[in-house]
């Protein structure tokens, strides 16, 4: 391989590698298809088996790490799944697979699903997991004695969050039981009992009202915001009344400030501590 910028050259192979980070992964993606390409099978077999399995898995792997999805990638991401799956019987015939009950490629069928419900996944990495992996598995493996370690390791799990679940409920009783009403279930991302909040500062303090039109895409942005002031002058007003009312409003400024973020909080129903639980960047 020719010394250059942009590709790593893997001097002593990658088979050796341990603990490998994502930024080698990527390196390695970049090599990978054109060693397959070239890679002479057995009995003088074709290799064209092998180079549209893993072509479609680089598909995959690409199309998923999109910033911006529609149908027509999500359809694309999921064709590449179908097409590894329907070729990825080369790997057992040459021993180097003995089944494919993996973690990793049995998550994948979840992505187009995951992506729909949660957002693309430009803004997710493994720490979320290796932190769970630290609470419930290492933390609870050194509390036993290393001797039936599973079964230990469920109590102590259970124990601790029984503890967690009663000092929710004794907060909640110092705070006066701040609500009797039983809370609804919600899948996660559904619940409605959001509240907004925005930075003190705005991303921009004054844009004009003709950019927020125009470059924002809010094309009805200035009769929607008479509308607005008028309502909050007199909420009692029909439609009708609205609609004469506001052709004799005058905006009396030409710019706005404008927050490119916007922060989406949930209160805890027993402790009342705000969290976190979606930002919207535009």
């Amino acid at each position: 391989m020719p010394p250059n910028h942009n590709i790593r050259h893997f001097f002593k192979g990658i088979s050796s590698l341990f603990r490998v980070s994502g930024h080698e992964h990527d390196q390695m993606c970049r090599i990978l298809l054109g060693l397959v390409i070239d890679a002479p099978l057995l009995n003088g077999l074709s290799n064209i088996c092998l180079v549209v399995p893993v072509r479609a898995l680089f598909d995959f792997l690409y199309l998923a790490q999109l910033s911006v999805h529609s149908d027509d990638t999500l359809d694309l991401l999921e064709d590449a799944l179908k097409r590894f799956h329907n070729n990825k019987a080369i790997f057992l015939d040459f021993g180097i697979q003995e089944n494919f009950n993996l973690p990793k490629l049995h998550f994948a069928n979840h992505y187009i699903e995951m992506i729909k419900r949660y957002g693309t996944t430009d803004n997710v990495n493994t720490q979320y997991t290796e932190w769970l992996h630290i609470d419930f598995a290492k933390d609870a493996y050194d509390a036993t004695n290393h001797k039936d370690e599973f079964t230990q390791m469920t109590l102590w799990l259970e124990r601790k969050e029984k503890i967690l679940r009663h000092n929710q409920f004794i907060q909640w009783q110092l705070t006066g039981c701040r609500t009797s009403q039983t809370q609804i279930w919600t899948l996660p991302g559904l619940e409605l009992d959001h509240s907004l909040r925005l930075t003190k500062h705005p991303t921009v303090r004054a844009e004009s009202l003709d950019t927020i039109i125009n470059d924002y895409g809010a094309t009805h942005f200035r009769n929607a915001l008479v509308c607005y002031l008028v309502l909050a002058n007199d909420p009692n007003l029909t439609r009708q009344q609205v609609e004469r009312k506001i052709w004799g409003v005058r905006l009396l400024f030409v710019c706005l400030p404008v927050w490119h973020r916007l922060k989406f909080l949930h209160t805890d129903h027993y402790t009342g501590l705000d969290s976190t639980s979606d930002i919207i960047h535009s």
